[in-house]
């Protein structure tokens, strides 16, 4: 019986009998029974305990000859030996019958110089026993160690471990603690900020604790844990630090937004852009104007790294379409080593945050700067570089005077959904003719670096062109849905609770933050509301002012 085995030295069922379960192993020495010793690479060690090791100390049947029975106290198993040796049958008391082969045997001796087997088995005698065949480990590995973005991605992931719930329970009563006894100042922010990783901090220490082996020593699934608590904490709490953000930030929120109207009617080229960059960017201005919908400083920040990612694509597209009307093929179809630095994308975000009608970028900015802690993401190198990025580019937007650029007569147009679908169309056309296999043209960047942050790097994979069409018409319907649903309650009807995991939970009633002037406009019919963006006072395509 010659094969390739684990040696006894290195085996954790082996190590284990030797220090924890030892005085099973001496009685099985004494006693003279077999051993029997499944390979390292079929165990899990997180299952080897008492009933594992009964289950393959093995002692002579007394009624039937080759066959054997394990030392359980009661309820013993049968096995039956081969006539060559060679395997074990499972008999009675296994939950199916099965063939376990003997790989290899040794000899040992007790202290009283008696002979007693050990034998080296190719998988455990109970399927439970078994390790996860690697496919399934790698896949719940990767699925555990990806990075959850939106809300409901945390509460999935969250709710998928029976384990935490008595822990997210007193997360739940610190969340309710905070929103209705702890008054939020606009000149002691620190103070929420403190308060709130506290409770996030408590809440990962209580639920490490009691993690259990491998995870208790996966340090990057701790990371995954810290983030997802993170973000299930802030956005339970947005409506009650939010608007305190806001109102401390209001001066900067209105002075942007002034600046925007301003810039909105400026050629890219006045405030630097350059001209080989100067195209339009439906797709990130759309990216970028879906930023105040989102409540966690993690799908904020996946935000503005989606947008730098349109950005780029966006000009790229625009450089191929340019080379190929004047090459007439794609042949020329590169960027010629174009390359986007730093310099040349603060004016280009300038740009775009002033097409998208962000109300309150500043306070955003904010928000995501101070209010993440255990979360990694922030440090990455891509997240960090736009984080910093964009807030260059508010900085110069609030501190330089641009009251002396001419305004451009033909200012930028909405763009319509159809215009805004063949861009999108367009440019996922290009992506796939250079990332083909046998295509002349390849971009700067790998197919793989094409996925949209919001989405990917965190989030399974989605062609950019679906989520941009999915997010559009998600807006609409949810506007005609609100529209209706207000008609039917009227002016004073519920904007609703914060959800917890768990539904029986008391839960906090946000504050009621919407202008009363807003909420009159909300019974307008989808007509009416298309019109008013095209009546709006500042012309701005891509957003809308709260």
């Amino acid at each position: 019986m010659t094969s390739e085995v684990d040696e006894l030295e290195i085996n954790p069922f082996y190590n284990a009998l030797q220090t924890k379960y030892i005085d099973m192993y001496e009685r099985a020495q004494e006693c003279c029974y077999i051993l029997c010793v499944p390979q390292s690479q079929s165990l899990n060690p997180n299952l080897i305990s008492p009933g594992f090791v009964e289950t393959h100390i093995l002692r002579p049947s007394p009624y039937f000859k080759g066959q054997y029975m394990t030392t359980h106290s009661s309820n013993s198993k049968t096995l039956k030996l081969s006539d060559d040796n060679q395997y074990f049958t499972t008999l009675q008391g296994f939950s199916e019958e099965k063939n376990i082969k003997i790989l290899s045997e040794e000899l040992a001796y007790n202290k009283d110089y008696k002979q007693y087997k050990v034998l080296i088995l190719e998988r455990p005698f109970d399927p439970k026993f078994e390790k996860i065949p690697e496919r399934h480990t790698s896949e719940k590995n990767q699925q555990i160690h990806t990075p959850k973005i939106s809300v409901s991605e945390c509460r999935g992931f969250l709710m998928q471990f029976i384990e935490f719930k008595q822990e997210l329970l007193r997360l739940d009563d610190s969340i309710d603690y905070f929103c209705r006894h702890y008054m939020v100042l606009p000149d002691y922010l620190d103070d929420a900020v403190a308060r709130l990783e506290d409770i996030s901090s408590l809440a990962l220490a209580d639920i490490v604790k009691n993690l259990k082996f491998p995870l208790r020593d996966d340090s990057r699934f701790k990371e995954i844990l810290a983030g997802t608590i993170e973000s299930y904490m802030m956005d339970a709490v947005y409506f009650k630090v939010f608007p305190v953000i806001r109102q401390r930030f209001s001066q900067d929120d209105q002075l942007l937004l002034s600046k925007c109207h301003k810039l909105n009617k400026v050629k890219p080229q006045e405030i630097g852009v350059k001209e080989e960059f100067s195209c339009p960017l439906p797709v990130a201005v759309v990216e970028l104007a879906n930023l105040g919908s989102l409540q966690t400083p993690r799908e904020k920040l996946a935000c503005l790294k989606s947008t730098a990612d349109n950005v780029t694509e966006g000009i790229e597209v625009s450089i191929q379409e340019r080379n190929q009307s004047i090459f007439g093929d794609l042949e020329s179809g590169d960027n010629d080593g174009t390359c986007i630095t730093s310099d040349d994308l603060i004016p280009i975000l300038v740009t775009i945050i002033s097409r998208a009608k962000c109300c309150h970028l500043p306070s955003d900015l904010f928000y995501i700067e101070n209010f993440m802690w255990n979360s990694t993401d922030k440090d990455r190198d891509d997240l960090g570089f736009c984080l910093v990025s964009f807030k260059a580019a508010v900085q110069y937007m609030l501190e330089t005077d641009f009251s002396n650029l001419n305004e451009n007569d033909s200012t930028s147009k909405e763009i319509s959904l159809d215009e805004l679908a063949a861009v999108t169309e367009r440019r996922e056309s290009f992506r796939r003719v250079a990332s083909a296999p046998d295509g002349n043209v390849q971009g700067r960047r790998g197919a793989g670096d094409r996925t949209s942050t919001s989405a990917s790097a965190i989030t399974p994979s989605q062609s950019r062109l679906e989520r941009q069409l999915s997010r559009i018409s998600g807006v609409l319907s949810q506007t005609v849905e609100e529209m209706d649903m207000a008609g039917k309650r009227g002016a004073d009807s519920s904007r609703g609770q914060l959800k917890s995991i768990f539904s029986d939970r008391l839960q906090v009633q946000p504050p009621d933050i919407i202008p009363e002037q807003e909420r009159k406009n909300e019974g307008k019919a989808l007509g009416g509301f298309l019109a008013a963006l095209q009546e709006d006072d500042f012309d701005q395509p891509f957003g809308k002012q709260t």
